[in-house]
């Protein structure tokens, strides 16, 4: 690592913030060895972690990640072909390079209306947790009961069209280029926003905010319904990924999530990028950066989530296990 960021980092902390973070740091070794041993984090040395990306603009995240591709380095993959493209070695280079200084790219066209037929059956079959409330039902378009839908992550492991994804030599090759570490698959997630609520819902990550989840790790995200300006597009603001991207101004309020004000403060108009599209489309982001899913004002938008990152180490999610990939598309 550049040690005159190092140097910048800790001018910039002050006596007191530099004892915090360093007792952060102590923190987080405590927690690796304990994931060492055990592959769980505890919630101290996660929540240090989170601290540590906040006073050192993600300085901290980056060195971490970087000793940990040594440990973990890239592996052998099949050729890049899938729900992506056929990717050549050119093309996958290409696409992490954009993903390094914009933080997202977008792929129109990715899933066939066969594939996305095939989610939408499951999702006419299959019930998801009301949020906020424990209701399980069935989502029927226009009768929504709730702001969000949220299918369990182990119903959706046991669909082969979903299983096929998480295998896709496409999204893995990617994956991995931009993580510059062997990846694991981590979140799987599918859900549906709703216009129920007249007003943006902070629970349904409807105000941006930046994931911290792990130490890196790379979202795609899956249009499975046209998603129009009202429909409540993805929204994401350019370079916000990167090492100083979120100004202190806005990390000094730790894991919070914003309001739309706040940002545009700091950046300008043509860094906050909706993702309107056809269903079918992907977004590759790396969501470190903020970001938020905009309220919906008509209709409905279904979005499936997959991640890859370079570790678990983080906040305890449930792991989800993907069986034996079945032939059926």
């Amino acid at each position: 690592m550049d040690r005159t960021n190092v140097v910048a980092a800790l001018e910039t902390l002050g006596m007191k913030g530099a004892i915090r973070s360093a007792l952060d740091v102590l923190s987080v070794a405590r927690g690796a060895m304990v994931y060492s041993r055990t592959s769980k984090t505890p919630e101290p040395s996660y929540q240090s972690m989170i601290r540590l990306f906040c006073a050192t603009k993600g300085l901290s995240n980056d060195a971490l990640s970087w000793a940990l591709s040594l440990a973990r380095p890239p592996l052998d993959l099949p050729p890049a072909r899938g729900a992506l493209g056929d990717l050549s070695a050119d093309d996958v280079a290409r696409i992490t390079r954009v993903l390094d200084e914009r933080g997202y790219y977008v792929i129109e066209n990715a899933l066939s209306e066969e594939l996305i037929g095939k989610l939408l059956d499951f999702t006419r079959r299959t019930p998801a947790v009301v949020r906020g409330s424990s209701q399980r039902l069935v989502f029927e378009p226009g009768k929504p009961r709730g702001v969000r839908y949220d299918y369990d992550p182990a119903d959706l492991a046991q669909d082969p069209t979903v299983q096929r994804l998480f295998a896709d030599a496409s999204i893995l090759a990617v994956g991995q280029s931009y993580l510059r570490s062997a990846p694991v698959h981590d979140i799987l997630t599918m859900w549906w926003h709703t216009a129920f609520s007249k007003e943006p819902d902070k629970d349904a990550a409807q105000f941006f905010h930046f994931d911290m989840d792990r130490l890196r790790w790379i979202k795609f995200f899956f249009y499975l319904t046209d998603v129009a300006p009202e429909n409540g597009p993805h929204t994401f603001v350019a370079g916000s990924h990167r090492r100083n991207g979120i100004p202190s101004e806005l990390l000094r309020q730790g894991y919070a999530r914003l309001s739309d004000d706040e940002v545009k403060r700091h950046y300008k108009p043509q860094d906050l990028i909706e993702f309107t599209g056809r269903r079918g489309t992907v977004i590759i982001e790396d969501t470190r950066g903020l970001h938020k899913g905009r309220h919906v004002e008509q209709g409905e938008r279904l979005v499936l989530q997959l991640q890859l990152s370079n570790s678990f180490f983080g906040t305890v999610n449930s792991r989800v296990k993907v069986g034996q990939v079945r032939d059926e598309l």
